[in-house]
């Protein structure tokens, strides 16, 4: 770490000016000063409006961009300008660029110098809470709309609430509701189980069990 510490202040560095001279800023500037002073000067050094002349300023304004932008790059060379070793302590996780610490401040970087700050990801409530609303509210739709359907006509298997007529045969017959009818069907149940005391048992005609109907008319009035 040592060597590349001394790497980074020799190849790096333009003679006679440091980085920081080159962007004209502090050391200890923040990390957003350093981006608004490189975007001032690149835009400043640029040939055209040089008059084409191109003398080298771009280039190290470019090198000391590159250096600077990175917290790693910058702590080694920091360390290379006071002559220290890069060894650093504390906690430091790669990041997309460089090295980003999980302290407020990263271990040696100059003064005033702050990383930015490590914030995990956030559960997020807003949208599931909006998913439950809009689940309750497709419920209560859903529940609202089947509600007022209008009851369909007579398909032949008699269940709850089928409206029924006695045949020849003694069987149950569902009608239409709104027509003639003998009874209304309370419940479908197997030939071996009973119907509710208020209900007579009547054979389905379609062999599906017993009618437990409740009659319109009494039975043999």
């Amino acid at each position: 770490m040592a060597r590349r510490a001394s790497r980074v202040g020799a190849a790096s560095r333009v003679p006679g000016r440091s980085h920081y001279e080159v962007l004209g800023v502090s050391p200890s500037a923040p990390a957003e000063e350093v981006r608004r002073a490189y975007r001032t000067r690149i835009k400043a050094a640029h040939p055209d409006a040089r008059g084409g002349r191109d003398d080298g300023e771009s280039a190290a304004i470019t090198e000391a961009w590159r250096v600077l932008s990175d917290p790693g790059r910058r702590l080694d060379y920091d360390r290379a300008l006071r002559g220290e070793s890069s060894g650093a302590s504390g906690s430091a996780v790669a990041g997309g660029s460089g090295v980003r610490y999980s302290g407020a401040t990263a271990p040696g970087a100059p003064p005033g110098w702050v990383a930015a700050p490590y914030e995990p990801a956030r559960f997020p409530w807003r949208l599931v809470i909006a998913l439950i609303i809009f689940g309750v509210v497709v419920v209560l739709v859903l529940n609202a709309s089947a509600g007022n359907r209008t009851p369909s006509g007579p398909d032949g298997l008699i269940t709850s609430g089928s409206c029924i007529v006695v045949d020849e045969t003694v069987a149950a017959v569902e009608v239409p509701c709104d027509g003639p009818h003998d009874g209304v069907v309370r419940v479908l149940v197997g030939f071996d189980m009973s119907c509710p005391s208020d209900t007579e048992a009547v054979r389905d005609r379609q062999g599906m069990g017993l009618a437990c109907v409740r009659w319109v008319v009494p039975q043999g009035g």
